[in-house]
């Protein structure tokens, strides 16, 4: 097992806190009374970057700097983790290289080379990006920034949870459920640790796009499980092939469950969240509240927290949402 604790998210936000954004915890009267219960939103698509990633990669960059000064760093992302890298990197002078899918959002692509980084892109169908970060970080000796599975990038995307405590605390509420998208289940194996710490009774559900349910279907299983190769979903932040091996020991530990919910729910939950809270989110981003806004599981009379993970979607496809 993974001695991964509530101690290491403190450790990253005394290392992080200064250096990313304390982003809003909202909630919405109208979304209440259609459900019934008390939603509150955390919005990390108003993280610098637009998305969670930047906790990460600040607290792995923040923790590598004096190594990688000279050499740099490479990581491969779809896209949220691709621009985060690029951003962390750039405050800090250091050289970055990042490998992109061809079939990124190109906003994501563009953004991550104006952070100053040099995207490689490659074929999804044909190669992997692992073995291209790989050999990129032998022949240059690179410091390969992962995108969840490490302990310190887990840690750094958990300090979200301290900003939800320390705004709840402040309002004297106790939150009884936790609704986390999940690619590669690092921002819900950080952020459930730390809120498992603090409220021992809560129960955190992973949410995932029903063709990409790995998580969901590996705790079933009690083993890690993959998604199938030919299976797609228009949320691009969510499609890593599997769980990762520390994530998935995290989540195991900490998780009543997964749920799923399809690109159609995850469309008019991307109209709803920006005419009710006037918010852009991306696909990925809105898979946690499209699943309390269906009713996939009993909300009634709870209070729930949702996390928004991400604002990074392109023009043309949220001008074409219906």
């Amino acid at each position: 097992m993974t001695d991964f604790s509530y101690l290491n998210v403190d450790n990253a936000y005394k290392l992080i806190n200064q250096k990313v954004t304390k982003t809003p915890l909202v909630t919405n009267d109208y979304i209440n009374n259609l459900l019934e219960a008390d939603i509150y939103f955390k919005l990390e698509n108003l993280q610098n970057t637009g998305s969670f990633k930047l906790r990460g990669a600040t607290h792995k960059i923040t923790k590598l700097i004096e190594n990688v000064k000279v050499s740099g760093v490479v990581a491969y992302s779809s896209g949220n983790h691709a621009q985060a890298v690029a951003y962390a990197s750039m405050i800090n002078s250091i050289s970055a290289k990042i490998i992109m899918p061809k079939t990124a959002p190109q906003i994501k692509i563009e953004n991550t080379k104006n952070y100053g980084a040099e995207v490689i892109l490659y074929d999804s169908y044909f190669q992997s990006r692992e073995e291209i970060g790989n050999e990129i970080q032998k022949k240059e000796n690179r410091a390969l920034i992962k995108p969840y599975d490490d302990q310190d990038i887990i840690a750094g995307q958990g300090t979200a949870a301290i900003e939800i405590v320390n705004d709840f605390k402040e309002q004297s509420i106790e939150p009884d459920l936790y609704l986390c998208c999940c690619g590669g289940g690092g921002l819900i194996a950080g952020t459930s640790t730390y809120l498992k710490h603090i409220y021992p009774n809560i129960k955190s559900y992973s949410v995932e796009p029903i063709e990409f349910d790995d998580t969901k279907r590996s705790l079933e299983a009690g083993k890690i499980i993959e998604n199938k190769k030919n299976a797609k979903s228009f949320c691009d932040a969510l499609l890593a092939p599997q769980p990762g091996n520390i994530t998935f020991q995290i989540n195991s530990n900490n998780l009543e469950g997964g749920l799923s919910v399809t690109d159609e729910e995850v469309t008019k939950t991307i109209i709803l969240l920006a005419e009710q809270l006037k918010i852009v989110v991306e696909p990925g981003g809105a898979v946690a509240a499209a699943a309390v806004l269906n009713n996939k599981i009993d909300i009634k009379n709870k209070k729930i927290i949702v996390m928004i993970s991400g604002g990074n979607i392109d023009l043309n496809l949220f001008n074409k949402l219906k």
